[in-house]
């Protein structure tokens, strides 16, 4: 588990030890347990190359959509990334179109639809042997100062979720 800055908001994604960029959950491991790998890099896209892992099947050699929304999610921020340090997901919305297939490489090409000012649009494509599976919109947002502490006080005012021991909280 990553460490805890005593300055939460000064958290950004930077490339991982051996220089990939990764998610902040990811990066310290240098390795992505979603499976997404950089292909090809190019000024207005990104291309991945995306393997689902067995343990990330929803059925019988069919990945989970789970997955494929939270590979999105990761491309779609990695194409900003490589311009903002600070983003964070708004919105993301995902249109299934065809069975993405376990343990078989397809790929991805995300691309900046729009930025203006805190504001980024971006959308992605996901294909096998140029037959779409899956496409996705995001919007995300340059971060505010004070994000994560306003989330940590936010939710250090919250009450113990029923499940919670009164240690644990």
């Amino acid at each position: 588990m990553p460490e805890v800055s005593e300055d939460p908001d000064a958290f950004t994604i930077e490339p991982s030890p051996s220089g990939r960029l990764l998610c902040g959950g990811c990066a310290p491991h240098d390795v992505c347990r979603l499976g997404v790998e950089i292909a090809d890099v190019r000024d207005d896209a990104v291309r991945f190359e995306v393997v689902c892992p067995p343990f990330w099947h929803g059925g019988p050699g069919v990945a989970h959509g789970g997955w494929t929304a939270a590979v999105f999610d990761d491309a779609l921020n990695v194409v900003a990334l490589r311009i903002e340090p600070r983003l964070v997901t708004k919105s993301l919305a995902v249109r299934y179109l065809r069975p993405v297939p376990v343990g078989r490489p397809v790929d991805v090409l995300a691309r900046i639809e729009r930025h203006t000012g805190r504001q980024w649009e971006a959308s992605a494509e996901m294909t096998l042997a140029d037959t779409a599976l899956a496409t996705a919109r995001a919007e995300l947002r340059t971060r505010r100062p004070h994000h994560f502490a306003r989330h940590e006080a936010w939710l250090a005012r919250r009450s113990p979720s029923p499940n919670e021991h009164p240690a644990e909280s």
